[in-house]
């Protein structure tokens, strides 16, 4: 749309200039013409006369008006007006010469010719004709404001007819785009409709389209059935060993080893509670327009959280923050592994806080660790990486990212050190 108003604009512009070009040279000629013509007219009436001061200077008064001098063959004016200095300065100084002669002074054109004696090759005297150029210039202004203003309009109404047609074409396209991407995420059977034999543009898109939604869904269900064995192959053994523990239990063993075996079937919970939550999200699935406020996020996951010696985590997140637009257990569970690793990074203290930026929720956890190596960044957040001396798989901080993504809201290292800043990002609610 811009590059139609500026190639608008520039052809009106050189139309514009054109024009105005032509009208100055057709104006020019015209007056010069005139002027011709009123020369000639006046030269013819007086070498017609035989007055007692010779040939040529005995034009009758008709021919003579306030733009017309005779000059004698001393300079002398002899007929004509008695005009304005200037004016008439320029005409005396046009009172000498031999030839013809155009000179344009002061928004006046002027044209001079010598008057021949009627027995001899000497000059007799000199006629002066002028003509004021200012009517034409007036003329030639409003012409010039008329076309400006016509190029602004043709420029206008071209610039908005153009963007007209190409929103009006380009509508399906965008409706087409968004509908695609609503289908991916919520409906992975629905397609666009084509119409046998119709080839223009839109019906190739539409079609190209329904291909890569099939693509899609093909390799979402397929991550489904991978997702679902694979918690089904976890969950056995994760039964298993609550069961055992819990049987241990009925033994009553002594108070430490039940100790043990109670916290053996926490883990087995929050593992179970794990594998669930990823398993919904795998399949889009949860509770959808659940919220939660952020405060309750940060007490959910430090519930589960194992103090480490030398450590304190503080959460400076207030009770008056808008609820995010996420169920709590997936929150949580997107918030947990920057908790983990923060606290297994930090030399003395974690802090949680909490901000509203754009109606997003933006759950920062900050540790004074030694920091992120600068050249992994983004890798971080790769399943199976992660940072020299880190103990765990590399599994959380890409898990955590994913759950965000999930949700709508995305997990980013704000700062790589000093202090070391992970931030969860999730929509208000």
């Amino acid at each position: 749309m811009r590059s139609t108003a500026l190639v608008t604009a520039v052809a009106m512009a050189l139309v514009v200039t054109t024009v105005l070009l032509v009208l100055a040279a057709l104006t020019r000629d015209s007056v010069t013409s005139s002027l011709e013509d009123r020369l000639d007219l006046v030269l013819a009436t007086a070498q017609a006369g035989d007055g007692d001061s010779g040939p040529g200077l005995d034009a009758p008064d008709d021919a003579i008006d306030e733009a017309v001098w005779v000059f004698d063959a001393t300079g002398q004016q002899v007929r004509g007006p008695n005009a304005g200095r200037n004016v008439q300065e320029t005409a005396e100084s046009l009172a000498d010469v031999t030839r013809r002669t155009s000179l344009e002074r002061r928004e006046r054109l002027y044209l001079a010719a010598p008057v021949p004696a009627s027995t001899s090759g000497d000059p007799a005297g000199v006629v002066v004709v002028s003509e004021s150029l200012e009517p034409y210039e007036r003329t030639r202004n409003v012409v010039a404001i008329g076309l400006v203003a016509l190029g602004v309009i043709v420029t206008a109404g071209s610039s908005a007819s153009a963007a007209w047609t190409v929103r009006r074409a380009l509508a399906p396209v965008g409706s087409m785009a968004t509908r695609a991407e609503e289908w991916s995420e919520h409906d992975l059977d629905s397609r666009f409709a084509t119409v046998p034999g119709r080839g223009d543009e839109i019906a190739v898109l539409g079609e190209t389209l329904n291909l890569l939604l099939d693509r899609v869904a093909g390799a979402l269900r397929g991550e489904q059935r991978l997702t679902a064995e694979l918690a089904h192959e976890l969950r056995t053994p994760l039964t298993a060993l609550r069961g055992e523990a819990e049987i241990a239990l009925m033994m009553e063993p002594q108070e430490r080893v039940a100790e043990r075996l109670r916290e053996v079937i926490a883990l087995v919970e929050r593992m179970s509670t794990t594998i669930t939550t990823l398993l919904d999200v795998a399949r889009g699935e949860g509770d959808r327009g659940a919220t939660c406020d952020p405060l309750e996020i940060a007490r959910a996951v430090l519930a589960d959280q194992h103090e480490r010696s030398g450590v304190s985590i503080r959460v400076d997140i207030g009770d008056d923050l808008p609820d995010t637009g996420a169920p709590l257990a997936l929150a949580s569970r997107a918030l947990a592994p920057l908790v983990d690793n923060a606290v297994a990074h930090a030399s003395s203290g974690v802090t949680l806080t909490a901000a509203v930026r754009d109606r997003r929720i933006e759950i920062s956890v900050t540790d004074d660790g030694p920091g992120v190596v600068a050249e992994l960044g983004e890798a971080l957040f790769t399943p199976g990486v992660h940072g020299p001396g880190s103990t765990g798989a590399g599994l959380g901080l890409a898990l955590a990212r994913r759950v965000a993504r999930s949700l709508g809201g995305d997990v980013v290292l704000t700062s790589d050190r000093d202090p070391t800043v992970f931030t969860l990002t999730l929509p208000q609610s």
